[in-house]
């Protein structure tokens, strides 16, 4: 009986914020009653102003120290193509020591409105308490709607397609005027299926762009690109820790002078910390040693037609999500073994931290130093195809950076949903 009245009491409280029929959202909350939110959250289906409108028991807040509670929703992709949304809910100031996570999955199916929705009853849920601790609850009351069936056990659900995802997706566009002229088109086709044990993953997909300019001299410059392929990947789970896997994949560039280019090996990786905690941090260790064989269009700058190369890479990436901010950076290495000369490193990294209140940075960058270009044709590119980049180029190294800073100062609060002339 008593397990009964808690389980009542539990789908009470939780309902009570599921329906939103709470007084509290009706009439908007009292800056200086209602608990104070900051919501943190870089996904696309992170509609803020939907927040705001849906759930209206709480204030919004700009800066994370003015909160009492602070919500973190990370995602990461499931095998059915969907997402999953961690949401962590940290207490500051009389509520620091208090947290939770909740989670929520959406599918590959739902649209926009639909995932934002479960989002929103979901963080909705989390709040809840976080009032009652507040003593913030004036407004809030309990709607209990009872099962249709006596049964509320979770079933197992079957899966006539055990795991497997498929997809097909098909693209292009036409574009012109009196001077020039231009079509693209691209398709893919993908065989996903991923457990707790093993993950597979197999596709093709194609690329094709053409473009037609008329010149001064009345001449006309046609240029095209090509770029197809397909791959077979499969990885099985060894423990929270480790991870093997194979790659086999294959395709066809003239944007890299390939006729034909194939890659088969096995790989190993290693996370310092546990997969589950993937949401959060992740420092990663990557192997993978490979055979390559490759068929070129035209002769490369080493005159060779044709040739098979033994390569192998190692990737060190690391990743942190926290209440301060985002942090990403990894660095690659490769060569082929039967030519150490010839490798390749890949710095990447991408940071979004806020330096103090309302002072946000975001750093984003790469640098590749590059040593293994045996693909470039002998011949080189024409004007045409280095002006609309259709071949890559020689070079010795390639970089991007990018950043911004911003600074954000006045009303603390921020509540107000008005959508006037967006």
């Amino acid at each position: 009986m008593n397990s009964v009245v808690r389980a009542l009491t539990l789908s009470a409280s939780l309902l009570a914020a599921a329906t939103g029929s709470a007084n509290g959202q009706e009439a908007g909350a009292a800056e200086s009653e209602a608990l104070r939110v900051f919501m943190d959250c870089r996904s696309r289906f992170c509609d803020f102003d939907f927040f705001r409108r849906e759930i209206r028991f709480v204030n919004y807040v700009r800066d994370r120290r003015d909160a009492q509670v602070h919500i973190l929703v990370t995602t990461r992709r499931t095998g059915g193509g969907g997402d999953e949304f961690t949401i962590e809910l940290i207490g500051r100031q009389d509520l620091a020591g208090h947290a939770d996570t909740l989670y929520y999955f959406s599918s590959d199916t739902d649209t926009e409105d639909e995932i934002r929705t479960g989002l929103t009853r979901t963080i909705r849920l989390g709040l809840v308490r976080y009032s009652v601790l507040a003593d913030a609850t004036r407004g809030l009351e309990v709607v209990y709607d009872a099962p249709d069936t006596a049964t509320t056990e979770a079933q197992v659900p079957y899966d006539p397609w055990d795991y497997w995802i498929f997809r097909i997706r098909v693209g292009g566009n036409l574009r012109g005027e009196e001077l020039q002229s231009g079509f693209q088109g691209n398709m893919s086709l993908s065989a996903n299926r991923t457990t707790e044990d093993w993950k597979i993953e197999t596709g093709l997909n194609g690329f094709y762009a053409e473009d037609e300019f008329e010149l001064s001299d009345d001449s006309t410059v046609t240029s095209f690109a090509r770029d197809y392929g397909g791959w077979f990947f499969i990885a099985r789970s060894v423990s929270e820790h480790w991870s093997v896997g194979s790659l086999m994949e294959g395709g066809t560039s003239t944007f890299r002078n390939y006729d034909l280019r194939s890659t088969i090996g096995p790989g190993i990786e290693y996370n310092i910390f546990p997969y589950s905690e993937s949401t959060r941090r992740e420092l990663t260790f990557r192997y993978f040693v490979a055979v390559n064989y490759y068929d070129y269009e035209e002769i490369t700058i080493f005159d060779e037609t044709t040739e098979f190369r033994p390569s192998q890479s190692l990737e060190v990436s690391y990743s942190l999500r926290q209440p301060f901010g985002t942090v990403s950076v990894s660095v690659e290495g490769s060569h082929f073994l039967d030519e150490p000369k010839q490798h390749r490193i890949d710095l990447r990294g991408w940071l979004n931290i806020r330096l103090v209140r309302g002072l946000q940075l975001n750093l984003n960058g790469s640098f590749s130093r590059i040593k293994d270009q045996i693909f470039l044709s002998r011949e080189g590119a024409t004007d045409e195809e280095v002006l609309l980049r259709r071949r890559e180029l020689g070079t010795d190294f390639r970089y991007r950076l990018g950043f911004s800073l911003s600074y954000t100062f006045g009303s603390i609060f921020n509540n107000v949903v008005n959508p006037r002339f967006d």
